[in-house]
């Protein structure tokens, strides 16, 4: 296996859980967790450090963190949306990470390509996330935690708000000079074009190409062929997805498309010619308890982030 044809795949029950409009018992999200980890995943996306006012769902990510089995190799995201969910990680960290090898390797920080999703999603202007931005990283670098900058809209958005492949580009080297250890571009909202993955990607790619750079994409099962065939042509080697393509961002306030299928993105990224670290056969039963979570707590349509 080559490093130019293996992919990173993250899988991103946080995204999934968020999405649910009925709450999910914490030993039925951490039983899902674990269940992903025995299928072989080894790169998590898992919950979220935020207020439980605004994102009830994510209110036991601590505890969940507690419970679950986390080996050797293991890659764990939680997302957050301000300092104080930094120090929230930090201190799961110290009091839970103890047991074996377990730990919260990276926080995950949403950066709105435009102003509108900025206010929905974290409550600040984009000034005032950039300052955040600066002193989570403080928080992070000085508890080695790498910072994961999700850079929403990146690919448009529903708000008529100038949009370019070029203010990606300086968003992008932005959160790489404030110490970003990986850059994901997120469709969020699920309006971008195959093409538009492609030349917004191969732009980033151009001009930051030490970057770690990869996409969070929102597709319809019709589309997401032809994005991730583009996404691989411009040299895109980390993807996010979902088992069910499952899970919902609860402020983006349109109609939304679902995420990436992790069932469907499998097969293609064979059939293309790359590789990843586990399988279909693998996940099978992960599918299964995705499809009753679905059915227990979830709306009779997909939502999404």
């Amino acid at each position: 296996m080559t490093q130019d044809t293996h992919i990173t795949l993250t899988e991103c029950p946080r995204d999934a859980f968020q999405g649910f409009p009925k709450f999910i018992p914490t030993d039925r999200k951490t039983a899902y967790v674990n269940r992903l980890i025995k299928a072989g995943v080894r790169r998590i996306d898992f919950g979220s450090f935020v207020s439980p006012k605004a994102v009830p769902q994510m209110a036991d990510t601590a505890s969940l963190f507690e419970n679950m089995k986390a080996p050797d190799g293991m890659y764990l995201i939680a997302i957050i949306a301000n300092l104080r969910g930094a120090e929230g990680l930090v201190a799961a960290n110290q009091k839970f990470g103890h047991t074996g090898n377990r730990k919260i390797h990276a926080a995950g920080f949403p950066m709105s390509i435009n102003e509108t999703f900025q206010q929905r999603n974290t409550n600040k202007s984009l000034d005032e996330a950039w300052d955040e931005l600066e002193r989570i990283h403080g928080v992070c670098d000085k508890n080695a935690v790498d910072l994961v900058v999700y850079l929403s809209m990146a690919f448009g958005n529903p708000y008529g708000e100038p949009h370019s492949a070029q203010r990606v580009v300086e968003f992008a080297k932005r959160a790489l000079d404030l110490g970003a250890k990986t850059v994901q571009l997120a469709d969020t909202v699920g309006v971008a074009t195959a093409d538009e993955v492609g030349e917004t990607f191969s732009a980033v790619r151009t001009a930051l190409p030490d970057l770690h750079l990869g996409v969070h994409l929102h597709a319809t099962p019709q589309s997401i062929r032809d994005k991730v065939k583009s996404a691989l042509d411009a040299g895109c080697r980390v993807f996010d997805s979902a088992i069910g393509g499952i899970g919902g961002c609860p402020f983006a306030e349109d109609e939304l498309v679902g995420n990436m299928d992790t069932l469907q993105l499998l097969p293609l990224l064979e059939e293309f010619g790359y590789k990843t670290d586990y399988t279909i056969d693998a996940l099978l039963d992960c599918a299964a308890e995705a499809q009753e979570l679905q059915r227990k707590y979830g709306a009779s349509n997909d939502s999404d982030h």
